[in-house]
């Protein structure tokens, strides 16, 4: 369930639960200690912090169960998590580790028909999915039957956020976004598109407040496709 997800994209962690349901998959949440996977502290060159981090992580999910997360950049973390402590443990606990959208790409026969969205969606991949998982292509499976989808012309250029770089370096992290927000409006413009997806808390937040005065809204594409599952009764 992680820190900024819990907090903040609570709905996503919801909307992850109820497709899992629809694919008739059981789940389980982390135990005591799962909160954290540490990567904001790897980022910062804190090794040790980001080591026990990890350990605690790893403790709260024992077995060999996969492991589904619908945070880009704390994937990324988990899956390198191997890396990070130099441990068979460690390597054998990351190779459980999915992306969400990996996981349900590869079950896709087994969801139910999903409804249209109703407009078209713009892709922003964040970085760490694009770059780092190299799993972004999974999303645009999944939400490709229920959208158009529209692709930026910046070829998975960062949007600035970096984990706590926009906190750190706001200037730089603000150019950067600018860049970025140039793209998305290219992409609104040719297509008409009031709706940007985007796998990672972190991304979105950085970009959100600068889009909805643009009158473009920002989403999870989790939460799109649970919008999309049929109606119940």
């Amino acid at each position: 369930t992680g820190c900024v997800m819990d907090a903040w994209m609570r709905d996503t962690h919801r909307a992850t639960a109820a497709l899992l349901d629809s694919i008739d998959v059981s789940y389980a949440l982390p135990g005591t200690g799962g909160g954290c996977c540490g990567a904001l502290h790897a980022h910062a060159g804190l090794h040790d912090r980001a080591a026990r981090m990890a350990e605690h992580v790893m403790g709260s999910m024992p077995g060999g169960a996969p492991i589904l997360v619908n945070s880009a950049g704390c994937g990324a973390a988990l899956k390198e998590y191997g890396h990070l402590l130099g441990t068979p443990d460690a390597a054998a606990f990351a190779s459980r580790v999915l992306d969400v959208h990996e996981y349900l790409a590869a079950h896709a026969s087994r969801l139910p028909e999903l409804r249209p969205a109703g407009t078209a969606l713009i892709i922003q991949d964040p970085c760490h999915l694009r770059h780092v998982q190299r799993a972004h292509e999974p999303v645009r499976a999944l939400l490709g039957p229920i959208a158009d989808l529209v692709e930026l012309d910046d070829d998975g250029l960062c949007c600035g956020a970096g984990g706590a770089y926009s906190i750190v370096e706001p200037e730089l992290a603000g150019e950067i976004r600018d860049r970025k927000l140039a793209t998305i409006d290219r992409a609104a413009a040719r297509s008409g598109a009031t709706t940007v997806v985007s796998a990672n808390p972190g991304r979105s937040m950085h970009l959100e407040a600068e889009l909805t005065a643009r009158g473009i809204r920002v989403r999870h594409p989790i939460d799109v496709l649970a919008d999309a599952l049929p109606e119940s009764g």
